[in-house]
């Protein structure tokens, strides 16, 4: 057991590296962006993204999860081949020609999305940057289906990079503001594109296989209306907030949207890594109570690192914010503790992945989609940036309930929800612990803080969570891999007397 999670755990870190190891870089440059822009800009450039995301989501088509439900259901090499050409084909056929439709009238979105059509070249650059980031899909996705986590990290990191350092490059240097943001991204994204793309195109000597073409197709398109409604309950509240207040708060919840998305490197990795596992092992006699003590284990990994970054987030903004961002602290434990529901989400959908009925995933976001943006109507007008957040906590919570309701009817795992119900709760209790004891002074806090959180891992080990022999493999294993930390981790063996020997 140890050996699989170890194995899924390194394609989720490696998969992290690259998606989001670079941006810890970026989300140590806030206190330059914070120094360089307003809130306003900040609330501009969250607002462009907004836009981003949602058309990349139309032009995917669902294929970031249709490509590998085929992929693993063939042994030869010959037939994996056609599996790739055939979403390089929808690729070319549909994603690009749709990705280029908003070129033809970007006023029209800027008049609408930034409230100024004169900002319609920050939406030309902004598609601009899409349409390569679609080009990209297809030689990142043969990374992904080949099973090269590595490779595709350094090509994200490198991607990535190149991204960040523009960024620095035309704000520092050219005093660009919000358009020296978007313009990195399309350039580093183009840049990309010419290293990259070429030899992909390789993949297509595999041929032209329509049936194939139509089966992918038919098992992603009811993934685009989900994320379209996945779009509506993670990203509609930004609109909100300047439909009601103004683009400075835009800016001001931005901010702490995205100290709570460091979460999004753990959640993103596991989407990137999950999929490949559960379809490895679904033929296995104990593919279902190994996905649940996967998801359990995972569990435990989003609650730590939760606890961490919540009882942290006033700390970390006002060392490295300017005071007019200091209030989008209030909303992080809120957006973090979101983004781990929507991290179990994924966990938990492996009935709808498995039975191929990938429309139950659109129903499941459209209820929770629609009660968000319900709750975003009802509570940011009184309450602003913390309705927003509390609106987009309570629909993940609705989408990660639904979501196991239909998903367990399709296909049963036996998840063990008394550990799990003790896993979050116990990192809940430790973060009120943690906060209703205040010193006059940041560093005895901060200090404090650190002595008290690792009573919440500790606590885990000693409930039996971790059988003691997985925890023993677990030291070996890691012994192995870094030889230089075997003695440290050796002396932990006796204190495995106080685990339980079995889980």
């Amino acid at each position: 057991m140890i050996g699989k999670f170890g194995t899924l755990l390194g394609h989720t870190l490696i998969y992290g590296l690259g998606n989001y190891g670079i941006k810890v870089v970026g989300f140590l440059l806030i206190p330059l962006y914070t120094r360089y822009l307003s809130t306003e800009d900040y609330g501009l450039m969250s607002l462009v993204s907004l836009y981003t995301q949602a058309l990349f989501i139309l032009v995917n088509m669902g294929q970031s999860t249709s490509v590998f439900r085929f992929y693993y259901e063939h042994d030869s090499d010959e037939e994996r081949d056609k599996v790739i050409a055939s979403s390089l084909w929808i690729l070319v056929l549909f994603s690009l020609p749709i990705a280029a439709i908003p070129l033809l009238r970007p006023g029209v979105i800027s008049g609408w999305l930034l409230n100024d059509s004169a900002y319609s070249y920050l939406i030309v650059i902004a598609t601009l940057a899409v349409l390569c980031k679609v080009v990209l899909r297809m030689p990142f996705q043969m990374m992904r289906a080949g099973d090269e986590s590595k490779k595709y990290a350094l090509w994200s990191v490198a991607r990535n990079g190149l991204t960040t350092l523009l960024a620095v490059v035309f704000i520092v240097v050219f005093s660009m503001k919000v358009e020296g943001v978007i313009l990195s991204q399309f350039v580093g994204e183009f840049v990309m594109c010419l290293i990259l793309t070429w030899p992909a195109l390789r993949a297509f000597k595999a041929g032209f296989h329509w049936d194939g073409i139509k089966d992918q197709m038919i098992y992603g398109l009811p993934l685009v209306p989900a994320g379209v409604a996945a779009f509506g309950l993670d990203l509609m509240d930004r609109w909100f907030i300047k439909h009601y207040y103004s683009v400075s708060e835009v800016g001001i919840y931005s901010l702490g949207y995205r100290f709570g998305e460091i979460m999004t490197f753990v959640v993103t990795a596991f989407q990137l890594s999950w999929p490949q596992f559960i379809f490895q092992h679904k033929k296995q006699p104990d593919a279902p109570q190994l996905y649940a003590q996967m998801g359990t284990y995972y569990a435990a990994f989003l609650m730590t690192l939760w606890l961490g970054l919540s009882v942290f987030a006033d700390d970390l903004i006002h060392m490295m914010a300017t005071p007019d961002f200091y209030a989008a602290a209030s909303v992080v434990p809120i957006i973090a503790f979101a983004l781990v529901l929507d991290g179990m989400t994924f966990m938990v959908k492996i009935g709808i992945l498995i039975t191929k009925k990938t429309y139950y995933r659109t129903v499941t976001i459209f209820i929770a989609a629609g009660a968000a943006i319900i709750l975003n109507w009802l509570l940011i007008p009184p309450f602003g940036i913390m309705g927003a957040a509390w609106a987009t906590l309570l629909g993940f919570a609705l989408q990660v309930s639904v979501t196991l309701y239909y998903s367990q009817r399709l296909f049963y795992v036996p998840f063990p929800w008394a550990r799990i119900g003790m896993i979050i709760g116990g990192g809940l209790v430790t973060y009120f612990l943690a906060e209703s004891i205040t010193f006059e002074s940041r560093v005895a806090s901060i200090a404090f803080k650190v002595m008290f959180l690792p009573i919440y891992p500790a606590a885990l080990l000693a409930s039996g969570l971790f059988a003691r022999d997985d925890i023993a493999k677990a030291i070996t294993w890691a012994g192995g891999r870094v030889p230089k930390a075997r003695p440290a981790l050796e002396r932990l063996r006796p204190l495995l007397r106080f685990v339980p020997s079995s889980s």
